[in-house]
């Protein structure tokens, strides 16, 4: 299943994968730290996990600042980073931003840069509340008819969908169109 679905039904269950998941990250920062690296990301899209467990997730922050002096974010989905919690111990608002903005074959990029005004607005809103600026972890448009629509969905029936160049252009025309001047906007 996908990561942002992951639940336990008991506070033994969610210990044991805290363990688990702090020496997982804490073997990653150290890597991280010996090869200064400049940013680090502690995860990525636990939609769940970041609301029910906030305590985990703050004590995971303090403690990798402890052996990592860069830049730290988390990914958070692009329909839960206002429910995240945690921005305040971090450098930066990670947006994994596969926001759904059309349904089209062939949108243009014009349609595509009215569908991201309110997203933009909401963003903007977001940040300024954190004082910090937003950095997208993750984006992206596959090369197939409607591919700035639920990218979820359409990743699962790429094989049945006709190759599209111009609908993935446009795409990323439209986000960098519509990013480029957002002063919250890191990149």
């Amino acid at each position: 299943g996908w990561i942002g679905e992951m639940d336990f039904n008991s506070e033994t269950e969610w210990k044991t994968w805290e363990k688990n998941y702090r020496t997982f990250i804490l073997d990653y920062v150290a890597i991280a730290a010996k090869h200064n690296v400049e940013m680090f990301c502690i995860g990525t899209e636990f939609n769940i996990a970041i609301v029910k467990r906030e305590k985990f997730w703050s004590d995971l922050i303090a403690e990798v600042r402890k052996k990592y002096k860069g830049k730290i974010t988390y990914s958070a989905n692009w329909d839960n980073y206002d429910k995240t919690q945690i921005w305040k111990h971090l450098d930066y608002v990670g947006i994994s931003s596969y926001f759904p903005l059309s349904n089209a074959k062939n949108p243009t990029v014009g349609l595509l840069m009215k569908e991201w005004k309110p997203i933009i607005r909401k963003m903007k809103t977001f940040a300024n509340a954190q004082n910090k600026k937003i950095l997208f972890t993750e984006y992206g448009y596959m090369s197939v008819d409607g591919c700035a629509g639920k990218a979820w969905e359409i990743e699962k029936m790429k094989d049945k969908l006709s190759i599209n160049h111009f609908a993935q252009s446009n795409a990323y025309d439209a986000l960098w169109t519509a990013m480029s001047n957002e002063s919250f906007w890191a990149g």
